[in-house]
């Protein structure tokens, strides 16, 4: 069954994520806070969360911001740590099926893990209409760059930011997102190692290089002991 587009399924998907776009704002505004904090401009961070569109990686740009030495690093750490959005891509593809490339092409362009959960469900349940998922998507797009400029913009209103702890939000973010990956005792081992890595290079060197380091420890950690328990 070939997919459609309908201006009913982008409706419907609009308004279906209309309830989580205040979360997608609080989440804008606190990349918009740090932003401004790192000295990026309101139009400047506006701009990226339209034509970037991707939370986590916004966020780690930020410790290149200032310190071209370590932009290399923090290309890497995003291209890995987005690299889950060309499976998600793949998986959808069958679902997107028949819809012509400039309709489809621009419609992944607001690909992000809620709005794709959504997509699957949709094919799970036999809807084919495209429209749903870039009509949730539009919906995450405008809190996110609402909440981006708001925090940007009255962001320096706030003064010192680790007296309210936001200098944290960025590590406890990630902290959360490494939790979701969990899946059992085998995991332990390579969260326990990159992330003694990413504390040991970061207090050598600081910058951006301990992400880039603790993500390759922890896979190359991962790697051995899942080759290990497969020989086992």
């Amino acid at each position: 069954m070939s997919a459609i587009f309908t201006r009913a399924g982008f409706r419907r998907g609009f308004l279906e994520g209309l309830p989580l776009t205040p979360g997608m704002a609080a989440f804008g505004l606190i990349y918009g806070v740090l932003a401004a904090k790192a000295g990026v401009g309101v139009v400047t961070a506006g701009v990226a969360s339209v034509v970037v569109f991707a939370g986590t990686a916004q966020l780690l740009a930020l410790h290149s911001w200032n310190s071209p030495d370590v932009l290399v690093a923090s290309l890497v750490a995003v291209l890995a740590m987005n690299a889950r959005y060309f499976l998600f891509g793949a998986a959808m593809q069958p679902w997107m099926r028949g819809l012509p490339p400039h309709i489809a092409y621009p419609s992944l362009f607001l690909l992000v893990d809620a709005n794709w959960a959504a997509a699957m469900k949709e094919r799970e349940e036999g809807r084919n209409d495209v429209a749903v998922f870039v009509g949730l998507g539009t919906a995450f797009m405008l809190g996110w760059t609402a909440g981006t400029l708001a925090g940007a913009g009255f962001g320096g209103l706030l003064g010192d930011t680790r007296r309210l702890g936001l200098d944290f939000f960025l590590p406890a973010f990630f902290f959360v997102l490494a939790c979701g990956f969990w899946k059992g005792k085998a995991d332990l081992v390579p969260l326990l190692v990159g992330g003694g890595i990413a504390l040991a290079v970061d207090a050598v060197g600081g910058g951006s290089w301990h992400v880039l380091a603790g993500g390759l420890a922890g896979s190359v950690a991962g790697a051995y002991a899942r080759r290990r328990g497969a020989t086992a």
